[in-house]
């Protein structure tokens, strides 16, 4: 697994020095169960915030783009309420633990259930970002 993360990191990585300015790696770790990878970044005068996380059988991510301390883009696959609310309704409780890919905009305010997405797929929501 280490080398197959290492690969999918250096492709995030490559692919965020091609868009973004001033690449800060804050964590970069693998062992035989599981990878990491943290970094910051400038777009314009945003902030760009990464973090995945690779094991075996999942992948968690979370890519933000900040306007000083406000969330402009967030994509998400982790365990949040509001959007295990979104999901499942009052039953949301019984899903606690689930991880699920959701879209937060306007600072949080917004929340939109999305499919796994990839940095990529956020790198292009970043480029076609109108204030």
């Amino acid at each position: 697994m280490e080398q197959r993360a290492e690969r999918h990191f250096e492709q995030i990585l490559i692919r965020a020095r091609q868009v973004f300015d001033q690449i800060e790696i804050l964590d970069q770790a693998f062992s035989p169960v599981s990878a990491v990878l943290k970094f910051r970044a400038r777009w314009k005068n945003f902030l760009i915030a990464v973090s995945e996380t690779i094991e075996a059988d999942t992948r968690w991510y979370s890519y933000y783009l900040l306007i000083e301390n406000r969330i402009a883009i967030g994509l998400d696959k982790f365990s949040d309420r509001p959007a295990l609310r979104l999901k499942y309704g009052k039953d949301f409780v019984k899903h606690l633990y689930e991880t699920i890919p959701h879209l937060h905009l306007d600072n949080k305010r917004k929340i939109e259930l999305t499919d796994e997405k990839t940095f990529d797929d956020f790198v292009k929501m970043v480029l076609e970002f109108v204030e």
